[in-house]
C-alpha cells in the first residue's frame, strides 16, 4: 500500500509538471504578443463585464455539479441503483454542457490566455465524471476490479488537477485586467474535490470497500402519513382530553402530508379517509390518490365536503398506501378524534 501511495504521488507530480509546461507555453506564446493597453471604451468595458458574468454562471453551475456528485456518494446506502445511475449520469450531462458552453464563449481581446485555462478546467472536470461512473459500477460487480479502482482514483486526480488549473485561470484573468488598467478583476473561487484525502490510495480503497458493502443497492419502498401535519378547516381552537375541538362550520375539510420514505419514485399512491360519528352506524369513506411522489418528498392531500356533527364525538382515520413491496406498515395510518363546537 505504501508503494502504491508513492506511485500515486509520482503520478501527481508528473501531471503537475505537464501543467506547468502548458502554462509556460501559453505565457511565452500568447501573452508575449499582447501590448499594453489602458484606454478602454465603454463598450469594451461592458464586453469584459459580460464575459466575466458568463464565466461566473458556468463556475457556479460547476460548483453545484460537484456538490450534487459528492452528496450522491454520501447517500449511496439510501438510494436505489436506478437513482444512483441517474444522478451520476446527470453529473456527466451537466458537466458536458458546461464544457460546451465554455468553448462557445468568445473572449474579449487580451483574454485568450485565461479562456484557454478555463476550457482546460472544464475539460478536466468532465473527464473526472465520465471516468468515474463506469468504473464505479464495475467495482460493485467485481469487473476488472484493479483497472476500475485506478479509474476511480484518476477521477479524483482529475478533480484535483482542475482545481489547480482554476487557480492559474484566476491569476491569468487578473493579469489580463491589470494589463488593461482594471486592477480589481476577480472571479469566484471553485474547488470541486471536496476532500484531498481522496488523492491517497488508502482512502480510495476504503471508499471502494464502503461502496461494496452496499448489497446490490436494495430497493426500499414505503409511504407514511405525517401525523403532525394535520390541518382542519374550520380550524382547531383547543383540545379536551383526547379530542381536538374545532370551530363551528357548515362543512369540514382535512389536509395532511404524505411522505415517500422509500428510495424509488411512487405513482398512483392511494390515500383514504374513514369518518365515524358517535350514534351514526355508517362509516363514511373518501378516497384520493397521489399521481407521483419522489423519494423523501412530501405531498399534501386534502379531503373536503365532510359533514359536520356539532357536539358529537367524531373520529377520522387517514390511510396512505400501501405501495407494492412495502414492508413497514406502522406509519401508514393516523387516527384523530375531534368535536365541532355547538
Amino acid at each position: 500500500m505504501e508503494r502504491k501511495g508513492r506511485r500515486d504521488a509520482i503520478i501527481i507530480l508528473i501531471i503537475m509538471l505537464i501543467i506547468a509546461a502548458v502554462i509556460t507555453s501559453w505565457l511565452t506564446g500568447l501573452w508575449s504578443c499582447e501590448s499594453q493597453r489602458k484606454d478602454l471604451t465603454e463598450k469594451e468595458r461592458l464586453t469584459i463585464a459580460d464575459y466575466i458574468n458568463s464565466i461566473s454562471v458556468l463556475v457556479q453551475h460547476s460548483n453545484k455539479v460537484s456538490l450534487n456528485f459528492f452528496t450522491t456518494l454520501n447517500k449511496i446506502k439510501d438510494i436505489s441503483k436506478e437513482e444512483l445511475d441517474s444522478r451520476l449520469a446527470q453529473s456527466i450531462e451537466e458537466s458536458e454542457i458546461i464544457l460546451e458552453n465554455s468553448m462557445e464563449m468568445n473572449p474579449p481581446e487580451f483574454f485568450e490566455v485565461s479562456q484557454g485555462y478555463l476550457e482546460l478546467v472544464f475539460d478536466t472536470r468532465n473527464r473526472a465524471y465520465e471516468s468515474f461512473k463506469p468504473a464505479f459500477f464495475n467495482v460493485l460487480q467485481d469487473i476488472e476490479y484493479d483497472k476500475s479502482s485506478r479509474q476511480i482514483s484518476n477521477s479524483f486526480l482529475f478533480m484535483y488537477m482542475s482545481d489547480e488549473l482554476y487557480k492559474y485561470f484566476q491569476g491569468a484573468l487578473k493579469a489580463s485586467g491589470e494589463k488593461l488598467g482594471i486592477n480589481n478583476l476577480t472571479i469566484i473561487d471553485s474547488v470541486i474535490l471536496q476532500d484531498e484525502d481522496l488523492l491517497n490510495s488508502n482512502t480510495v480503497s476504503n471508499l471502494i470497500a464502503d461502496f461494496k458493502s452496499v448489497i446490490d443497492l436494495q430497493v426500499r419502498r414505503g409511504v407514511a402519513v405525517i401525523s403532525q401535519s394535520i390541518n382542519f378547516d374550520p380550524k382547531i381552537i383547543n383540545e379536551q382530553d383526547e379530542y381536538l375541538i374545532i370551530k363551528k362550520g357548515t362543512k369540514i375539510s382535512v389536509s395532511i402530508n404524505i411522505e415517500n420514505q422509500g428510495n424509488v419514485t411512487e405513482n398512483d399512491v392511494p390515500v383514504k379517509l374513514f369518518y365515524k360519528v358517535d350514534g351514526v352506524s355508517k362509516t363514511e369513506e373518501k378516497t384520493s390518490s397521489i399521481d407521483e411522489i419522489n423519494p423523501s418528498e412530501q405531498k399534501t392531500v386534502t379531503f373536503t365536503e365532510i359533514a359536520p356533527y356539532p357536539g358529537k364525538k367524531c373520529e377520522i382515520t387517514i390511510e396512505a398506501g400501501p405501495v407494492p413491496d412495502e414492508i413497514l406498515f406502522t406509519n401508514n395510518t393516523a387516527v384523530y378524534k375531534f368535536m365541532m363546537e355547538k
